[in-house]
């Protein structure tokens, strides 16, 4: 899913999405640009939610960490067994 400078890759494994980050990784060089792996993270969504894994490794070799929250567009997705957002800071905002 893109939009504007915001991308999120969804896969159905680490290993896939890994090759998927390259992927994207290698084009965007072609394109003289970068993914920031300093704002990148991945995160668990499934059955296996809590299970660690290898870490996600970008083309330039650093390591993405695992997160249990995430923000994408003002809105924060939670790790979960099935795909969950947090109303939480929007009701604090609010």
């Amino acid at each position: 899913m893109l939009y504007a400078d915001d991308i999120l890759l969804i896969a159905p494994s680490v290993c896939e999405v890994n090759k998927l980050l390259q992927s994207v990784e290698r084009e965007l060089i072609e394109l003289d640009m970068a993914i920031n792996a300093n704002k990148s993270c991945s995160m668990h969504v499934g059955a296996r939610f809590d299970v660690t894994c290898w870490s996600i490794t970008s083309v330039s070799g650093v390591k993405i960490p695992w997160v249990d929250k995430m923000r994408y567009l003002g809105v924060f997705i939670v790790q979960s067994r099935l795909f969950k957002c947090s109303l939480d800071n929007a009701k604090k905002a609010f």
